[in-house]
């Protein structure tokens, strides 16, 4: 992999070039800050996201974790790839483009049916049996998870954000985030599609099981025991983003508990993950400080997934990315420049 963190040194002539805009400093709040970061991507007007959504099932639902049934991950599936759906309404109303992908579904999809065929196993391994993914197709699915945003960069995407769909994802999801950041379980795990108090218990109990037969703390290792197929891709495909230089919007818990293990792998990543929003669920933003403790730009109590929160998000972006580049100067504007006297004033 070739990826390099961003270039820190042009950080001050673009505050500078912020504070040349015909409005009062700082008045654009984070948008502004968002701005510069943005800048230092490379990342100006943006105007075409893609969201890519990938798929698999999780053999860990066989231990009670979900009140979902697992045929849901290919049902919802066909919706989305016809237009269904919250993260189809929400690509659809913003211009994003929509790709789902199935990785892992434990399902044979119809060409009809809308959704990619890129699988690399019919559904994870139950974590409590033996390591949850194969690990050649747990290489295939990361490189599903490359080649899907090569051809998106290809088909003019300049802004990524990535969905996941997988009924007991986020069992997987919590036990990969307990494994990295070596917390216990109840920290890092929620109630999922409705379980009672009792029902959460044993979920973490599942994933305290699962972290005492998988003992090897490596990202890598970290995924294959412990992971699912969406997530893999996932991997793969924040990998060659940053390596192609697009920022990446990081949606919510599921996709955060993915891009722990890229970035474990890859520290350069960082920099260019946006956080978009705090999910409701719990330990979000100990995932979130851990990826370098960017403030999300939104909460709103969502805990959807599919990507909806970068969805969500991405006007912001986009108005952001145009701030530098777009946004009439004082100078060309023929506004008197007040944030010059400020500076004069030593107030800025």
């Amino acid at each position: 992999m070739n990826i390099h963190p961003i270039d820190q040194s042009h950080r001050a002539s673009l505050a500078k070039q912020l504070l040349s805009k015909a409005m009062p400093p700082n008045s654009l709040g984070r948008l502004g800050s968002l701005s510069i970061e943005l800048g230092l991507m490379g990342a100006s007007s943006l105007e075409n996201l893609t969201l890519l959504l990938f798929a698999a099932d999780h053999g860990v639902v066989s231990e009670g974790v979900t009140h979902s049934a697992q045929e849901i991950t290919w049902q919802q599936c066909v919706n989305f790839a016809q237009g269904g759906g919250a993260c189809a309404l929400f690509a659809s109303l913003n211009q994003a483009e929509l790709t789902v992908i199935d990785v892992g579904v434990n399902h044979t999809f119809l060409p009809s049916d809308g959704v990619v065929d890129a699988k690399a196993a019919y559904g994870s391994r139950n974590f409590l049996l033996g390591p949850a993914l194969e690990e050649n197709a747990c290489k295939k699915a990361i490189e599903a998870g490359r080649k899907a945003v090569l051809r998106a960069k290809e088909n003019g995407c300049d802004c990524i954000a990535f969905g996941e769909m997988g009924v007991g994802n986020t069992t997987s999801a919590s036990a990969v985030a307990a494994a990295l950041l070596g917390l216990h379980p109840s920290l890092l795990t929620g109630k999922g599609s409705g379980l009672s108090d009792e029902e959460l218990a044993h979920k973490i109990a599942v994933i305290e099981q699962a972290l005492a037969l998988h003992l090897q703390r490596d990202p890598f290792s970290v995924l294959c025991n412990l992971g699912g197929y969406e997530s893999a891709a996932i991997c793969g495909g924040m990998w060659q983003a940053a390596e192609l230089g697009l920022p990446i919007l990081l949606d919510g818990f599921v996709v955060s508990s993915a891009a722990l293990v890229a970035v474990r792998m890859e520290p350069g990543l960082a920099d260019y993950l946006i956080s978009c929003h705090r999910s409701a669920m719990p330990g979000h933003q100990l995932m979130l400080d851990a990826l370098g403790g960017k403030k999300p730009l939104l909460e709103l109590d969502m805990q959807l997934g599919e990507g909806t929160g970068a969805l969500v998000a991405w006007p912001l972006v986009r108005l952001a990315s145009h701030i530098l580049p777009d946004m009439t100067s004082f100078a060309s504007a023929k506004v008197t420049d007040s944030t010059a006297v400020l500076s004069e004033l030593g107030l800025v």
